[in-house]
């Protein structure tokens, strides 16, 4: 039995908060592509099928439901990843207002475009085995540009708290940043998880 591609398109749009025109950047057409999928007028090819497939490929609980759901509608910049790869799952609009060609790289890893504190956080070894193994509950950091992007360079001071959550297996990254004082150092620090019971 055939998928029904446009009913198929259209969920995965409105579960992550997607227009038509974003939607076509991740696979790689024009809005009005994605309208004609849309109507049913025709489909994918195979290979967008395929890459349409890779991106759909996503643990489905109501946890992790509610989490994509809370990135979205999130006032402030807000990302979902998967710590694998940093593959982003979901991001809220006053991101893709911050970083519009962020939408193009929803269901690939960041690790190419991670600059500054991102960077840095990802070279620490430590720290990615502490997290790997549950023992780090979020870090905290002060960034300002951390993603290569055609939008850099974004300069502001951002405070970010990365809090990590573990769904089906698969452990995920939830990303909120919210203006801090251009004074501030940019930095990082992990919060263990033993600590938040002395809290």
């Amino acid at each position: 039995m055939q998928p029904a591609w446009d009913l198929l398109l259209k969920q995965y749009r409105f579960q992550h908060g997607l227009t038509q025109q974003e939607m076509g950047c991740l696979l790689g057409v024009s809005q009005k592509t994605v309208s004609r999928w849309e109507c049913g007028e025709n489909k994918p090819s195979v290979a967008q099928q395929k890459q349409f497939r890779d991106l759909y490929r996503e643990p489905s609980s109501p946890i992790s439901d509610a989490l994509r759901a809370a990135v979205h509608n999130c006032p402030a910049p807000r990302s979902l990843c998967r710590l694998e790869n940093l593959n982003l799952q979901a991001v809220s609009r006053p991101a893709i207002a911050k970083r519009p060609s962020i939408v193009n790289w929803i269901g690939r890893s960041l690790v190419p475009l991670a600059c500054g504190v991102l960077s840095e956080m990802l070279d620490d070894g430590e720290l990615q085995r502490s997290v790997a193994s549950g023992e780090i509950a979020c870090v905290n950091a002060v960034t300002r540009s951390v993603l290569r992007v055609p939008e850099n360079p974004v300069n502001a001071t951002y405070r970010t708290t990365i809090s990590f959550f573990r769904i089906d297996g698969i452990v995920l990254c939830d990303a909120i940043s919210l203006p801090a004082r251009e004074d501030l150092t940019p930095g990082y620090w992990a919060v263990p998880l033993e600590g938040l019971a002395d809290a």
